[in-house]
């Protein structure tokens, strides 16, 4: 991953445009533009919290069943919409802009059971096989 490829004022406009879609008409093929679109261009990862002496560390959020789901943000506006009053007072929230498809691909590293795209504002979020299926180009 090369550092600096995004600016941190970089806003993946196509994926916003497709949650926009999606939430204002739920249907398979809303859905298929927003798997589309969220290949294409970079994606926000939450990684505050992490430490030279941690490494790199995802933040996660759970569903409510309590299983493990990726956060996926399409600007830094976002996630800081999205984490801002969640983090502790004095915390800085930190994150990496990456390629739309590896931050898509981090869903293989854990037992995530979904992706969850700009929680807490514009927001969907997209089962695993869904996005495996995407990935792999089915």
């Amino acid at each position: 991953m090369k550092a600096g490829r995004f600016p941190q004022s970089y806003e993946n406009v196509d994926v916003r445009t497709a949650l926009d879609a999606i939430n204002a008409e739920p249907t398979l093929e809303a859905l298929d533009a927003l798997l589309d679109a969220a290949l294409r261009g970079g994606l926000v990862v939450d990684v505050t919290g992490s430490t030279e002496a941690s490494g790199t560390r995802l933040r996660t959020i759970a569903s409510t069943a309590g299983e493990p789901v990726l956060p996926l943000f399409t600007s830094m506006k976002a996630l800081r919409a999205a984490v801002g009053a969640a983090v502790k007072k004095g915390v800085k929230v930190q994150a990496i802009i990456i390629p739309s498809r590896e931050a898509l691909a981090l869903i293989e590293t854990a037992d995530f059971v979904a992706v969850q795209f700009n929680p807490g504002t514009n927001t969907m979020v997209v089962a695993r096989s869904h996005i495996e299926s995407a990935l792999s180009g089915r």
